[in-house]
């Protein structure tokens, strides 16, 4: 039994590393959709009514690397690292861990929290959800 337990889990681990990875197109997705008032950052005071996703914050083009990315300027870097592709919920929907470092290259301020966001917004924008994460 203890065979057919280790064979099973040997055979399975590929499949759920293939589900962890991420397209291009799903990190782009992210970034397009992700409602910024639906967590805290830096970027708040920033933020009109009008500037809803990230991609309207007035940042340079991201930076997509192979599980996130990240927007730098001259005084703020933001990285969006993806921990976790799942249904963490249960709600039938694919959810995001997501670690999001915010850190301000002139000063001291270096936020790092881990955050969990579901496209469940209107339009399907990715909304972060109220929902204890571990991660970061």
């Amino acid at each position: 039994m203890k065979i057919i337990s280790v064979a099973f889990l040997l055979l399975s681990f590929p499949a759920i590393a293939k589900d962890q990875i991420l397209t291009l197109p799903e990190l782009q997705t992210l970034y397009d959709k992700l409602n910024i008032s639906t967590f805290r950052s830096s970027l708040m005071p920033k933020r009109t009514k009008e500037m809803v996703y990230l991609r309207q914050a007035g940042l340079p083009a991201p930076e997509y690397f192979s599980n996130g990315f990240s927007l730098e300027n001259n005084d703020w870097i933001y990285t969006f690292s993806v921990i976790e592709k799942k249904d963490k919920n249960r709600d039938g929907v694919v959810d995001y861990t997501i670690c999001f470092s915010d850190k301000s290259k002139t000063g001291t301020y270096h936020s790092v929290q881990p955050m969990l966001i579901s496209p469940l917004g209107i339009d399907g924008q990715f909304i972060a959800l109220s929902f204890t994460v571990d991660g970061c």
